[in-house]
């Protein structure tokens, strides 16, 4: 596998210069529009020699009025298409996250100021013209006032444009959202902190609402516990512990989906640095949440409506559903759903997306090794099997070559960690797919011979032997006789071919046992 650095599909494919691009048209036409005649109508004032001459002045203010007006209407219409093309490329949430910022409410709002002031300059000083009154009241500080605002006009749209190109770079785009779910988490924190289960009545329908469940068969169930919350005199839900944390819920569902979103437009658009921006991103908030996890509220774990209403939920079989609430790994796994629908995605197309999930899982997957949290790591391991199954009936063999890589590193940080039961369970699935693929008769033409993604596993079963070996554990055996019966009888010469293959793996770990003085597992392939 290249380096992601020297992958040319995980390079910009066109400069971000669209922003500025749109800026330069922007202010040209501007210019073409009423930036010279404004610039004209100040040389004219100056030649008067006089600010008393108020018929010149109206003529400057009035010039500038329109100029303001076309500075506001080009603004709009330049960061309206930026901002459209930007969303349709990323995701439609870019034109949500862009109103939210306050810079441009206060920009916009200084424009319409501006433009306002000078309107109301002109019908002053076209009054003052007709009144007479400009000798004994002489309106320098209207002016004075009007070329302010129009400078700054000016003035503000070079930091403004940048801020706007700066906006809308994927890393600033996918750090909003990113921070919706941190917000959640650290909601959910504070308001454990504070106390919320104080009261023993509160406490009371605290536990009538841990047992609701959006479940059809269970109505009689959730009107007796709202009998018993008007009998203890709460209003409302949003009281109730899964009350709170729904919200919460809804925000965490909504970002992550969004940060899918954007992945799976830059993988479809070969967009490699937006797509990694997603996939670092999610991998963050896993740390993010590992690291505050056991410090949430009980709470936090249940499955509340909006989780049930899920998409990756939603087709869920209930007992495994109810095992996900027991086990309170709700998010890992909607996390997980997300890196398998981008695996997906890339099969056979972008590939670098599918080998850049399989890393980031492996990585996730020793993560949870170091904190001693084998249910996610069991969770890890399901999703890498899940990744095989969907390169099988892609018949996508360079993916299985790469995620097998990956599988194979995550049993070795097992071993390390002297987890032999994750261990022995990831070598059943290697030799159970070894032979689904064996069966299916994936085999990928290489410039030399013919090769099978079978092979594959029994490379890495032999390495992973070597590794139990050296660390001395007590999977060496069992990984050995999984080796030992990939070997099955050919029914054509491709298929003798590949167990050829196998058969020098064999050898070659044959060889490494005697080299470490273990006879008695080097005779088991003699």
């Amino acid at each position: 596998m290249k380096e992601r650095h020297t992958d040319p599909g995980f390079v910009g494919r066109r400069p971000r210069f669209l922003p500025w691009s749109a800026a330069v048209v922007g202010a040209g036409l501007l210019w073409a529009w009423g930036g010279h005649r404004w610039i004209q109508s100040g040389l004219n004032l100056v030649r008067a020699g006089s600010t008393q001459d108020t018929e010149a002045l109206q003529e400057f203010v009035t010039t500038l009025a329109q100029v303001l007006s076309g500075v506001l209407g080009f603004t709009l219409s330049v960061v309206a298409i930026v901002v459209q093309l930007s969303a349709d490329r990323f995701t439609p949430k870019v034109t949500e996250l862009f109103l939210r910022e306050k810079v441009n409410f206060y920009l916009f709002f200084f424009l319409i100021l501006a433009n306002v002031v000078s309107l109301w300059s002109s019908a002053a000083l076209g009054f003052y013209v007709r009144v007479g009154v400009a000798e004994q009241h002489p309106p320098g500080l209207l002016v004075g006032l009007n070329l302010l605002l129009g400078t700054a006009s000016f003035l503000m749209l070079i930091p403004y444009f940048r801020f706007v190109s700066h906006f809308l770079q994927p890393a600033s785009i996918i750090h909003p959202i990113e921070q919706q779910v941190r917000q959640a988490i650290l909601g959910s924190l504070a308001s454990r902190r504070s106390g919320s289960d104080s009261g023993s009545k509160r406490g009371y329908f605290s536990r009538c609402s841990l047992q609701l469940r959006p479940r059809h068969d269970n109505v009689v169930q959730q009107q007796r516990c709202a009998g018993i919350q008007g009998a203890v005199g709460i209003a409302t839900e949003q009281h109730s512990p899964m009350g709170e944390c729904s919200p919460a819920h809804q925000r965490c569902l909504s970002a992550l989906d969004e940060i899918k979103s954007i992945a799976t437009s830059a993988l479809r658009q070969q967009e490699g640095s937006i797509l990694l921006e997603a996939l670092d991103s999610l991998k963050s908030l896993w740390v993010f949440y590992a690291a505050h996890k056991a410090q949430l509220p009980p709470a936090w774990f249940l499955l509340t409506p909006a989780l049930w209403r899920d998409p990756d939920f939603a087709s869920v079989d209930r007992g495994l559903l109810s095992q996900i609430e027991a086990e309170g790994s709700w998010l890992e796994l909607k996390i997980l759903r997300q890196y398998q629908a981008l695996f997906a995605e890339g099969l056979n197309g972008m590939r670098q997306a599918s080998t850049l999930v399989a890393i980031h899982s492996l990585e996730l997957g020793i993560r949870a090794l170091e904190a001693q949290q084998l249910t996610v790591a069991g969770w890890v391991i399901k999703f890498f099997n899940t990744y095989l199954r969907a390169v099988i009936n892609a018949r996508d063999i360079r993916s299985g070559y790469n995620l097998l890589k990956q599988y194979r590193l995550l049993a070795e940080a097992a071993l390390q960690h002297r987890q032999s039961a994750l261990v022995l369970q990831i070598v059943g699935y290697f030799r159970y797919y070894s032979l689904i693929a064996y069966k299916a008769g994936l085999f990928f033409l290489s410039r030399k011979r013919d090769g099978v993604l079978s092979e594959t596993f029994g490379f890495d079963l032999g390495m992973l032997a070597q590794s139990s070996c050296a660390l001395g554990s007590e999977t060496t055996e069992a990984i050995v006789q999984a080796l030992l019966r990939l070997d099955q009888d050919p029914e054509s010469e491709q298929q003798e071919t590949t167990l050829r293959g196998i058969r020098k793996t064999q050898v070659r770990l044959a060889a490494y046992f005697l080299s470490r003085g273990r006879e008695d597992w080097a005779r088991l392939f003699a």
